[in-house]
């Protein structure tokens, strides 16, 4: 797991030439960072170093030309990959002068630099040129200086053997920073004057910053003096007691802890108060005051008004003021590589600005009037590079983008956040609004990634630590556009074929609609026919039934009437066989005559025809048609047996006798082709 791999040093004490101790050696300490290659991934050995007035630091490196932000390096080697060995400064162009010669340095729209090389090469007085002072110490003459710069207070030389030496305006030596112990390398070969308290130096192998007098300086190591129980400020002198024992010591950096006797030492310390946090006042206790401090782990009391919150690495100094409270400062351990102890205090305050800090890395002396001191330099984090990655590859974007729209498929997204050099802190933390609930640990890499988002809005806010006050934020929009069927035109297909279907839907459910009520009418319509179908065949057949009654009627009045006239005829017969010729004969011949022409009227039987073929569905018409050598007589006869008269009954309509009538059937069956064992009555009636 790649980290800010430096290592942390504190200058306790520092040898001079002198024969005693100066105030400014007694009053100055140094932290050193350093940063070596797995740091800048470059060569370890570098020529020259300079500042922008953007606040980025610019190596001459054997790989190239190195670009430091506050929070990232990054290499830009030259097209043939030779060294560098000098750089300059003109507003925002760097000049260099390597092995292939002169050339400048420029960035683009992506926050890349690119290098243009040149004809004839720049004056040398594009370049500075460090102008070794006279009258330098033996000592320091004695390793050979290379490179000098100076700050208002300070000179400082760096030599080829001997690391750097800061010495005051008089020439004495207040620290002599060498390797090993603060450096890496002895071999200081360019020093660049950040401001007052901070440099850089460029060295034979790796860079370092040197903070000179920095708010928080180590008092003794826990390799040395042990874990912190209890500290007590006498005056000027420090006496802690841990679990090694009791020491002393002054809190000039020149110093180092002593041991003492424990009964010299138990009698001086007093009971340091401990807040539970729920008894810290409740003017402090509101969210938007104590912001990261809600619910704070511990509360260390300095006096009644002023008090110190502590959670997780990081500890608030809070006042009360005018029954007000407000923030005095607020410091992050994260920035000097320490963590606070997890046991027994951790911050152990003797007045306003001063204060003992337990971590697992020793004892410090924490100054709070010098972390206020810092909060000058307030600078705001910008994005110094946006690209992100799809299935098409690579795409970068122009550093001054407010907004970026991504596709739906996008792979990753990766932001360079730079918080500049200028500031004591480079710590960042970020949230997605949308995405995260809170904000991300604080964080010294400026590299923020992320991978597939759902489609929609979302804004990146990006906060930088300060010691107080409101953090700077920086925030980017983000778009990611959905997919091509959610989008807006698909949206509106979807509409449409929608509406196209519930259109169709709608036609298709009327066209329906329309069938089944056509079918329905049909069916009323069918039903009405058959109902009068029905009515018509039961008014046909009550009027077959009728007519068949009416010829019924008919034929049993045609039969009772001959039956009668033959009755008649038979007794009219026996009177004139009684009576003889006393009857008269031309009385007897007309009667006789009147009544053969009665049960003989054709008139009689065209009715009886006439209703026959009513009543049983023109049977004449259609057994004239099929046997059309069938004599009148014997139609008459058919008709007769169809409606099941007896022989009898036929005889008397036809006014024949009963052997005649049995002889016509017998003819009748041999005309109509019947077999013996066919009957006629039946064949007839379902003829």
């Amino acid at each position: 797991m790649r980290v800010w791999l430096h290592t942390l040093y504190i200058c306790l004490a520092a040898l001079c030439l002198l024969p005693g101790p100066s105030r400014a050696e007694e009053n100055t300490s140094v932290l050193v960072q350093n940063y070596t290659i797995n740091d800048y991934r470059a060569s370890c050995q570098n020529w020259d170093i300079a500042i922008s007035y953007r606040g980025l630091l610019y190596v001459a490196n054997n790989s190239g030309l190195l670009e430091f932000d506050g929070n990232t390096w990054t290499l830009y080697p030259l097209p043939d990959r030779s060294r560098l060995f000098r750089l300059s400064f003109s507003n925002d162009t760097v000049y260099s002068r390597g092995e292939s010669g002169d050339g400048y340095w420029m960035h683009d729209e992506m926050g890349r630099m690119h290098f243009t090389p040149v004809d004839e090469p720049y004056p040398q007085s594009y370049f500075r040129e460090d102008s070794i002072p006279s009258g330098l110490s033996p000592e320091i003459q004695a390793d050979k200086p290379l490179a000098y710069a100076s700050t208002h207070r300070l000179d400082l030389i760096g030599t080829e053997r001997g690391g750097l030496y800061i010495t005051d305006k008089e020439g004495r030596v207040v620290h002599h920073i060498e390797a090993p112990g603060l450096l890496q390398d002895n071999m200081v070969y360019d020093i660049s004057v950040q401001d007052d308290n901070l440099v850089w130096l460029a060295l034979d192998n790796g860079i370092a910053q040197v903070d000179i007098n920095p708010p928080l300086f180590m008092l003794g190591r826990r390799s040395i003096v042990g874990q912190l129980y209890d500290a007590e400020l006498v005056d000027s002198t420090l006496y802690i007691q841990t679990n090694r024992g009791c020491f002393r010591r002054s809190i000039r950096p020149s110093d180092t802890f002593v041991p003492i006797p424990k009964q010299e030492a138990l009698p001086l310390f007093t009971p340091k108060e401990q807040l539970e946090p729920e008894e810290l006042p409740d003017v402090l206790q509101t969210p938007e005051l104590v912001d990261a401090f809600a619910h704070p782990e511990k509360v260390y009391p300095v006096r009644q008004d002023l008090y110190w919150l502590v959670k997780g690495n990081e500890a608030g100094l809070f006042a009360i003021d005018e029954g007000k409270g407000r923030l005095k400062c607020r410091i992050l351990f994260d920035n000097y590589n320490l963590n606070l102890a997890t046991r027994g205090h951790q911050v152990i305050p003797f007045n306003d600005s001063l204060c003992v800090i337990s971590s697992m890395q020793g004892v410090f002396l924490l100054n709070t009037q010098d972390v206020m001191k810092s909060m000058t330099q307030l600078t705001m984090p910008t994005f110094r590079r946006i690209s992100y990655t799809d299935n098409a590859g690579l795409h970068e974007l122009p550093t001054d983008t407010a907004s970026i729209t991504l596709p739906h498929n996008f792979q990753e997204v990766n932001l360079s956040i730079g918080t500049t050099i200028f500031t004591p802190s480079h710590q960042i933390c970020y949230r997605i609004e949308g995405v995260t609930s809170g904000w991300s640990e604080w964080q010294k890499s400026g590299k923020i990634s992320f991978f597939q988002l759902p489609s929609g809005e979302y804004d990146l806010r990006v906060r930088k630590y300060v010691a107080k006050g409101i953090y700077p934020e920086l925030t980017l929009h983000i778009d990611v556009r959905p997919p091509w069927y959610k989008t807006f035109y698909a949206y509106a297909i979807y509409l449409i074929v929608i509406l196209f279907i519930l259109r169709s839907g709608i036609r298709i459910y009327l066209r329906h609609l329309r069938k089944e009520e056509e079918v329905r009418k049909a069916q009323r319509q069918r039903e009405e026919e058959r109902k009068e179908a029905q009515m018509r065949n039961e008014m046909l057949e009550a009027e077959l039934r009728n007519k068949d009654t009416e010829l019924m009627m008919q034929t049993t009045a045609l039969v009772k009437r001959n039956q009668a006239v033959q009755t008649i005829l038979e007794e009219f017969e026996k009177q004139k066989e009684t009576l003889g010729d006393r009857y008269p004969n031309k009385l007897y011949t007309k009667l006789h005559a009147l009544m053969e022409e009665t049960m003989e009227n054709k008139a009689d039987w065209v009715l009886f025809e006439s209703y026959f073929n009513s009543a049983h569905h023109n049977f004449l018409d259609r057994l004239r048609q099929q046997y059309s050598d069938l004599t009148t007589g014997d139609l008459r006869i058919c008709c007769l047996l169809r409606m099941n008269l007896s022989t009898k009954e036929i005889a008397s309509l036809m006014n024949v006798s009963v052997r005649a009538i049995e002889l016509r059937r017998y003819r009748l069956r041999k005309r109509l082709g019947l077999e013996g064992e066919t009957n006629l009555v039946d064949f007839l009636m379902n003829f």
